[in-house]
């Protein structure tokens, strides 16, 4: 397991008493110690999202239960004890022959804040932690394979404050392939990534009199060879990302990053980017409170050359700009879930204040390729670089302080970067989530 996991896993045990003595110290300081709850219910359905065929019959529908509670002790200004525990479990209506389950227990984040002195601008936080930079670009989440039950890295972060406008990140991370770090009960063995992954970074905030913010990482990530027929990954990830106001009602965003590294005995050399303007037009409904506009553009792998091209998603592997699409790559990634790569979109949103209650947004994405993929894939072997049109609706509503909910539907029509006989999905989710 190594010495960090060796250290992470003692840590978890201090944590725990930690939490269990600050239970009883809390009837006493309640000031110092808060605990918290949280419940997400949703209702999914599609049709074929994975397949697009229509003939396949391989659509979902279930409801997802997400169950979490957290407490935070501070025994001293300068020192935090955090832990969270999360269940999640699906109830399916089809396809029918699916088990019911109530699934793992697990610890969602368990991690000690430390702050040495008020004249060392230094805080650390060690253990399960979630981590998320600028966007999420880079940095999200640590395991996709068990969806949205959770985000957390196994890290050592270090934040460094240089200035008022000036901050720096430096941060470790471990990802096994299924949780053999901290105890489960109901232990599933849950995939958590395809293979074992370690990540080092550097990230660097500043922010400019004008209000520019610029964002500069360097990220390396090493993926671990388990079997036989794998190779090694190691690459580095070198970036930016801005945002500044161009007028009092137009802002801009961009991020933009170049890899490069070793896939086995190849090279890697490959980018990855953004970029979209905001204008607030201060318009009241039935006219949008805000437009955007945008591009996306992440390599794609040219099967003519040994080098590999194709962007790496790093630790994003998670539904930024689609909630649904990120299925359709599962076939064509080789298995791999919210593999964003050989990806292109030319996309709009509009975003309208309904109410205090309700607001929608509603995006349209055209959406190509790099490179068309070769005649033996499964799904994505039309000979285009036409991968579709995608449109999406959320609307969004804030009950109370405490409940919101949303409806999201996605519809999405295939072009010729798939198969001829491929066919449209229509994706669709409500969800309530309660808060205390």
């Amino acid at each position: 397991m190594g010495p960090f996991m060796g250290r992470i896993t003692q840590l978890a045990v201090i944590l725990c008493l930690c939490l269990f003595i600050s239970e009883n110290h809390a009837q006493d300081n309640s000031s110092n110690f808060r605990f918290g709850f949280t419940e997400r219910t949703r209702f999914v359905t599609w049709d074929n999202a994975i397949t697009l065929s229509d003939a396949a019959d391989a659509g979902n529908t279930f409801t997802r239960h997400r169950t979490s509670i957290w407490g935070d002790w501070r025994p001293m200004d300068n020192l935090q004890f955090y832990a969270k525990f999360t269940n999640e479990f699906r109830y399916y209506f089809k396809p029918d022959n699916r088990d019911f389950d109530i699934h793992e227990i697990i610890f969602d984040n368990l991690y000690v804040k430390f702050t040495p002195s008020p004249s060392i601008p230094v805080t650390l936080t060690l253990g399960r932690q979630n981590i998320i930079l600028g966007e999420g670009f880079v940095v999200m989440d640590g395991h996709p394979l068990d969806g949205s039950r959770s985000i957390y890295f196994n890290a050592a972060r270090a934040d460094v404050k240089l200035s008022n406008n000036d901050n720096l990140i430096l941060f470790y991370t471990y990802q096994p392939t299924t949780d053999d770090i901290l105890p489960l009960i109901n232990d599933k063995n849950q995939a958590l990534v395809e293979k074992p992954e370690t990540g080092i970074g550097i990230y660097y905030q500043t922010k400019f009199d004008n209000s520019l913010s610029l964002h500069a990482y360097v990220i390396n990530k090493k993926v671990d060879t388990t079997a036989i027929d794998s190779v090694e990954e190691k690459f580095n990830t070198f970036g930016a990302r801005v945002n500044f106001p161009l007028t009092e009602n137009i802002s801009l965003t961009a991020e933009a990053a170049y890899q490069n590294g070793t896939t086995g005995s190849n090279n890697r050399n490959s980018y990855g980017g953004y970029a979209y303007l905001d204008y607030s037009t201060g318009f009241a409904v039935p006219l949008p409170k805000k437009v955007s506009a945008g591009v996306i553009t992440l390599s794609g792998d040219d099967s003519s050359t040994k080098d590999v091209e194709g962007w790496d998603p790093i630790f994003s592997r998670w539904p930024k700009w689609s909630e649904s699409y990120i299925y359709t790559q599962i076939l064509e990634n080789g298995g791999k879930v919210a593999y964003w790569s050989n990806f292109i979109s030319i996309y709009g949103k509009l975003f309208f204040d309904i109410s205090d209650m309700f607001n929608l947004d509603v995006h349209y994405h055209h959406m190509l390729s790099q490179y068309e993929m070769p005649s033996t894939s499964l799904l994505a072997s039309g000979g285009g670089t036409t991968r579709g049109d995608l449109f999406i609706a959320k609307l969004n509503a804030a009950i109370d302080t405490h409940l919101t909910g949303h409806i999201l539907l996605e519809h999405f029509m295939p072009g010729n970067f798939y198969t001829p006989s491929a066919d449209g999905y229509t994706w669709f989710r409500c969800e309530l989530m309660y808060n205390l």
